[in-house]
């Protein structure tokens, strides 16, 4: 006898899934479509599923509407998955580049009134001072700062120096005129550096010169030095590399400068690195910021008249405290000063000339000869 099973109404035989499970299988069709189904038919099954769900959130919003008379109205439906596949599929925007040559283009373009002036200055300086295009093509190999060598190192000192201001002031140029002066400092080491090789190939068609690997690595460190401190930040602000100019007074009688050139000789040249307070954020409040510390280095004994004059082979190393002339000048400060003149045009190129250019009298230095060779 068969058992008897109470009989199921209708009602209960067509009542729809609940509204997760039908989800779950909605889902799986949309996903079987995307996977197995022709163009387009993807589209179809997600447009079902989204129907689907909109219809059982608006079921669903009803009912709870029913129940909660002051509910707070449904949150708006997400945006349509076509869409989200549109973006998706959008080409990505390509990343900027820090260094290009279409900025170097226009880094030279911007320039291009300085880099004429540098190049004329040096057009009068090599073909009056320096002999170009007396001579055929020759090479020489010159030695950095051995006993042996013509000028003990200071050419080799120069040639960097050299190098590192123009590249500073190209730099400083760039950012003052170009649209996108973003590798700036690259540019000008890069130009800097260029002028520099091409003056050391003139050289080689000057007999009292002639062409050096050595110096055309000099010209390199002095590029590279520039580069680094326009990169690293506070660098510049603490940092500077000048020549100083020495007064008879700090020479030993007989030695004089009368060559007639428009750059001193080797024998009255000192090279100072100044390291300022006023780059210092805790001392630039206090009267440190007035005080520079010295490293500087010259050699004596090398040039023709030093030596028909017994001058002794000697180099020195020094170190000193100084004043920073810009920050006493110019600085913001209690100390009345020129800082509301700042600005003005003579007043930048007296900042830029003391930015390079070590003044004498304005330091306090002790030397210490490390090497003295009497002949």
């Amino acid at each position: 006898m068969t058992p008897a099973y109470p009989p199921w109404p209708a009602r209960d035989i067509l009542r729809p899934l609940p509204a997760k499970p039908r989800r779950r299988i909605v889902a799986a069709l949309a996903c079987l479509g995307a996977v197995a189904g022709p163009p387009g038919a993807p589209d179809l099954f997600l447009s079902s599923a989204l129907a689907t769900e909109a219809s059982d959130e608006r079921r669903g919003s009803r009912a709870k509407k029913a129940r909660t008379p002051h509910a707070k109205p449904p949150a708006p439906a997400p945006a349509a998955l076509a869409d989200r596949r549109t973006v998706a599929t959008a080409p990505a925007p390509a990343p900027p580049t820090f260094y290009s040559m279409n900025q170097l283009g226009d880094h030279l373009w911007s320039v291009r009134w300085e880099l004429a002036a540098v190049g004329g200055a040096l057009a009068v300086i090599g073909f009056k001072d320096w002999g170009w295009g007396d001579s055929g093509f020759k090479f020489i190999e010159e030695g950095y700062f051995a006993k042996n060598t013509r000028h003990g190192g200071m050419d080799k000192i120069g040639h960097a120096f050299s190098t590192f201001v123009i590249a500073d002031l190209i730099t400083d140029r760039i950012r003052a005129n170009a649209a996108d002066p973003t590798g700036a400092q690259i540019t000008g080491a890069l130009v800097a550096f260029g002028i520099m090789g091409l003056a050391e190939t003139l050289d080689g068609f000057a007999g009292r010169h002639r062409f050096s690997r050595e110096d055309i690595a000099a010209n390199a460190v002095g590029a590279a030095f520039s580069m680094i401190r326009n990169t690293i930040p506070g660098m510049r602000e603490k940092l500077d590399w000048r020549l100083m100019y020495t007064p008879s007074n700090y020479e030993r009688p007989g030695i004089t400068t009368a060559d007639g050139g428009f750059l001193p000789t080797y024998e009255r040249q000192r090279y100072v690195m100044a390291l300022k307070g006023s780059g210092f954020a805790s001392l630039k409040s206090t009267p440190l910021r007035y005080v520079e510390l010295h490293a500087g280095f010259d050699v004596r004994g090398f040039e023709k008249k030093e030596r028909a004059l017994g001058y002794p082979i000697e180099r020195t190393f020094y170190v000193g405290v100084g004043l920073n002339l810009n920050e006493v000048l110019f600085g913001q400060g209690a100390l009345p000063n020129l800082s509301k003149h700042k600005d003005t045009l003579p007043a930048k190129l007296a900042q830029k000339t003391f930015e390079y250019i070590q003044v004498p009298y304005t330091a306090i230095y002790a030397g210490n000869r490390f090497s003295t060779i009497r002949r």
